[in-house]
C-alpha cells in the first residue's frame, strides 16, 4: 500500500480516562512519520461541535455514534484514515459502525482499563463530579458500558507503556492492512 493512501477506520473503545485518545493522538503522530493521513474524530470534540445537540441517554448517544460511523467512512472514502475515539458504549452500535464502514476497513480497539485507574487519572474531573452526584448517566457506573467480548485488539492500558501499546496496535494495523509503519 503506498504511504499516503490508507483507507480504513481505527475504532478505539473503553470507559472515560481509560486512554483511547491519548492512543488515537500517538497512532496519528505515527502515521504522520509515515506520511499517511489521518484523521482523529474524538468523542469530546464531536460533542463540542457535531453533536451539540446531542445529550447522554441511550439514544443520544446512539445517534452520537451513527454520526461519527458516517464521518469516518466519509474520509476513508477520501482515501484517508479515520482514527475513531469514543466511548461507544453499546456492542450493538459497534456492530452497526463496522458493518456501515465495512468489515474489511473497521478495527476495534479495546482500550481497557479498571474503573479506579480511570478516576485516579480523572482528567477531566468526571469521576470527582460523579461521585458528588453533579453529574449523571455516567458510563461504567449508572450507564452501561458493554465491553467488547473478543476484540482484535485488546489494550489494557493500565498494565502497558504508551510505546508497548501503541506497538501492539501497529503490529495489528500491518498485518490486517498490509501497512508498514517505521
Amino acid at each position: 500500500m503506498k504511504n499516503n493512501s490508507a483507507s480504513f477506520t481505527i475504532w478505539f473503545t473503553g470507559i472515560s480516562g481509560s486512554g483511547k485518545t491519548t492512543l488515537a493522538n500517538a497512532l496519528q503522530n505515527k502515521f504522520k512519520e509515515n506520511n499517511i493521513t489521518s484523521f482523529c474524530i474524538d468523542g469530546d470534540v464531536l460533542r463540542n461541535g457535531l453533536c451539540k445537540d446531542l445529550g447522554f441517554s441511550d439514544s443520544d448517544r446512539k445517534e452520537n455514534m451513527r454520526r461519527a460511523s458516517c464521518l469516518a467512512k466519509m474520509i476513508n472514502d477520501q482515501d484517508h484514515t479515520a482514527l475513531v475515539s469514543l466511548i461507544s458504549p453499546f456492542k450493538a452500535e459497534r456492530e452497526i459502525a463496522q458493518h456501515y464502514i465495512g468489515k474489511n476497513k473497521f478495527l476495534e480497539v479495546f482500550v481497557d482499563c479498571s474503573y479506579e485507574e480511570c478516576a485516579k487519572r480523572d482528567v477531566k474531573g468526571l469521576y470527582k463530579k460523579f461521585e458528588s452526584g453533579l453529574l449523571n448517566q455516567f458510563t461504567g457506573k449508572d450507564s452501561i458500558y458493554e465491553a467488547p467480548e473478543n476484540p482484535k485488539v485488546h489494550i489494557k492500558t493500565n498494565e502497558l507503556d504508551l510505546e508497548a501499546c501503541l506497538q501492539t496496535i501497529v503490529s495489528e494495523i500491518e498485518t490486517r492492512f498490509q501497512l508498514i509503519l517505521s
